[in-house]
């Protein structure tokens, strides 16, 4: 039996999922779980929107500017110098773990602090690979749990998932959508880590509904199927959760790492604007490009010649194509400053963009679209990286015996606060300093923080930001 009052968290991402898909209709028991515990309608990603980024906010509670993944893509001279890291694929987040000595984030994550405490954490996770190993990147140091869905040879320790796979057989193929991955996570979660490992926190990453989103569309079909599957999973969880005592002490922590937008119009092809225009881009450098960039609607630009007037060259250039939208490089004139947004990192490219979106509808009146470089999508498709509200806004309740009910906090919170308030969920004193902080209104209804709101315009765009004590939100970039 699981001892009574020794406290748990649980935290259940849905990757990509809309705070306004969260609906009676679509997914009536996560609205019901935010209606009677705490809501943070206005939860905010970290920029770059995307993925690993967020993963890396979430493990460590640190901005990107700290914890160096600066992308879902970056260049690391330590592991290749020509070419980009993706940090989606398993292996290449291997090679820079080995390149880097286990220093793939440059400051402590959740796995490791929580092991100094004595305390301990698992990982299941159906989304990338590598995004997995993000999430608990010395896990097989510490020798603790966590399981990758796409990379099960990957995962660890190698003994725990062959029982799983013994058990309830062999990963699901993935599919559109992924519901079968999400139910099989969920099984993984409820028969084996619940039960047989009990650790002190677990995540446990949905890929659904950002599969669906990117590969179907917001609205559709497919991507309605995979709210309401996700939803069911939660319900799963909820009834285990009375089921077997656990109703005081396990917590659990609901969110998302980013919202979506729909895409408009056909890949903008930069590389080939580039290079027409007489910049030498591509995906590495050799002798036929000094400039590696990539993109899909937040993009970056590395320079083989980093010099104060190359990079105002290139940065002005962008600045001039109509599908562009803000550009961050240092002291560049009309351009942001990666420090505005905590992305001044080593590995940042000299040059940030995105581009332009607006808040037209899709096809299936949900707001917000935006252009994009990417080829693998579907026409509308969803995509995300971004500083559209809707990109930034994710979804974020809290629900258990630590925290209060039928609150709605409106307070800014966001993903670098995950860290911070396991912590003090778990009554554990934090050693080191973070960005992010304990969302200690959620916990008691005496405290009230007050919230400082900015905003910086640069050329025809306009960066809302928010701030709670020391900890920054980024709230929208308007064009």
């Amino acid at each position: 039996m699981h001892p009574a009052n020794r406290t748990r968290v649980l935290v259940l991402v849905f990757d990509g999922l809309r705070p306004d898909m969260v609906t009676e209709e679509t997914m009536p028991t996560l609205r019901s779980f935010a209606d009677t515990s705490v809501w943070y309608p206005n939860a905010r990603a970290v920029f770059p929107s995307e993925t690993r980024v967020n993963q890396a906010s979430l493990v460590t509670g640190c901005m990107p500017q700290r914890h160096g993944i600066v992308g879902n893509k970056f260049l690391e001279p330590s592991v290749w110098p020509d070419r980009l890291v993706n940090s989606g694929d398993e292996e290449h987040l291997f090679a820079a773990h080995r390149a880097l000595h286990g220093e793939l984030l440059d400051v402590p994550s959740l796995g490791e602090r929580l092991a100094d405490a004595g305390r301990t954490l698992a990982v299941v996770g159906s989304g990338t690979p590598g995004g997995t190993r993000i999430l608990h990147h010395r896990a097989e140091e510490l020798d603790q749990f966590r399981m990758s869905l796409y990379r099960p040879d990957r995962s660890t320790p190698a003994a725990s998932i062959a029982r799983i796979v013994d058990r309830l057989g062999a990963v699901p193929e993935q599919r559109l959508p992924a519901i079968e991955r999400l139910r099989y996570a969920v099984d993984v979660y409820l028969e084996f880590v619940a039960e047989a490992l009990d650790p002190d926190v677990t995540i446990l990453w949905s890929f659904e509904p950002d599969y669906s989103y990117h590969y179907s569309g917001l609205g559709t079909p497919e991507n309605l199927e995979a709210l309401r599957c996700a939803d069911q999973q939660l319900a799963r969880i909820l009834r285990w959760r009375a089921a077997s005592g656990q109703a005081e002490s396990l917590q659990i922590i609901t969110l998302s790492d980013h919202g979506h937008l729909a895409t408009a119009g056909e890949p903008l092809r930069i590389a080939e604007q580039m290079r027409a225009a007489g910049w030498r881009a591509g995906t590495t450098f050799d002798d036929q490009t000094d400039i590696v960039m990539f993109c899909s609607t937040a993009g970056g630009c590395y320079l083989k010649d980093p010099s104060a007037e190359r990079i105002a060259g290139l940065a002005n250039w962008l600045q001039a194509q109509p599908w562009c939208g803000p550009v961050f490089a240092k002291d560049v004139a009309g351009c942001f400053d990666p420090d505005d947004v905590a992305l001044a990192h080593p590995r940042s490219p000299q040059v940030v963009f995105i581009s332009r979106s607006t808040d037209a509808p899709n096809s299936g009146g949900l707001l917000g679209r935006s252009l994009h470089d990417t080829n693998d999508l579907p026409a509308g498709g969803g995509m995300h990286g971004g500083m559209h509200r809707k990109e930034l806004n994710n979804w974020l309740a809290l629900g258990g015996s630590a925290y209060r009910t039928n609150a709605r906090i409106d307070t800014p919170a966001g993903i670098v606060d995950i860290l911070p308030t396991i912590f003090a969920t778990l009554g554990l004193e934090l050693p080191g300093a973070v960005d992010g902080r304990p969302l200690r209104e959620a916990m008691d209804l005496r405290i009230d923080l007050p919230a400082i709101t900015a905003s910086k315009t640069v050329a025809d765009h306009t960066l809302h930001t928010s701030q709670v004590g020391s900890t920054l939100y980024l709230q929208e970039i308007r064009n």
